[in-house]
């Protein structure tokens, strides 16, 4: 499964999960619940997003800061930053 299916997967699961949890109530308190859940799980990407930005940065920033003798060094800080779990 690729990252795109996943996060699809995730944002139907957890609006099942609000309609399964609000089947006894009015079906707009069930669509705000719903509302909640998608909103809930894009908050949880962009904050990864945003992780994701801070870590490519500073490794950009450090690699801006090598002189041009250093290039393996800058590889490597680049390799790491790509390591990093998403």
């Amino acid at each position: 499964m690729n990252e795109k299916d996943r996060l699809y997967m995730d944002i139907a699961k957890a609006c099942l999960a609000a309609l399964n949890n609000s089947h006894a109530a009015s079906p707009e308190k069930a669509y705000q619940a719903v509302y909640e859940a998608i909103d809930k799980a894009f908050e949880s990407q962009f904050q990864q997003l945003g992780h994701d930005y801070q870590s490519a940065r500073a490794a950009l920033e450090s690699i801006a800061k090598l002189p041009t003798s250093e290039s393996a060094t800058a590889q490597a800080i680049a390799q790491n930053a790509l390591k990093a779990p998403h």
